[in-house]
């Protein structure tokens, strides 16, 4: 499984952009995969549309199992240490766990994208909507409107220049 993949290098740099962290972060809270909202935007710059069926699978059984834990964990331990700041080494590796953890899913789903043929579609804009709209119909139907300006902070992170080589 290689870590170090081109999907992981696309997260870091689409998450880095001004605004992505935190609609990724609304999103997240209403119950949509970070990793797969920067997956339909990887894909979308490729020119390939993400399946419903995509979202499934290995990488999910991580989330499930190791990834999410950690998070619930970690913010168990973030909401404690404001009245035991000695806790603050402690939190910050259980966040450096849950990253490598979040590493490992975005390796998962690379593997995933790599050994599967996928719809071709014009890469840009477009396909990016189309892409994160299966993300947010995955995790519920109605978050669609509710969350289209989140949307596009992350479509327009997604197709902005210092991305373009990727």
């Amino acid at each position: 499984m290689p870590l170090d993949n081109p999907l992981w290098h696309y997260a870091l740099k689409l998450y880095a952009k001004p605004g992505v962290e935190q609609a990724a972060l609304e999103l997240q809270n209403a119950g949509c995969s970070i990793n797969r909202l920067l997956l339909a935007c990887f894909l979308a710059r490729r020119g390939e549309r993400l399946t419903p069926d995509m979202l499934s699978g290995e990488a999910l059984e991580w989330q499930r199992e190791l990834t999410h834990p950690l998070r619930v964990l970690r913010y168990r331990v973030r909401n404690r240490k404001s009245e035991r700041p000695e806790l603050d080494a402690f939190y910050r590796r259980l966040r450096e766990a849950e990253l490598a953890a979040e590493q490992v899913e975005l390796s998962l789903l690379w593997e995933s994208i790599e050994s599967d043929e996928r719809p071709a579609a014009p890469a840009g804009e477009s396909l990016a909507r189309t892409n994160l709209q299966v993300v947010l119909a995955d995790a519920g139907p109605t978050l669609v409107p509710r969350f289209s300006a989140q949307l596009e902070v992350l479509v327009h992170a997604a197709f902005g220049s210092d991305l373009a080589s990727d």
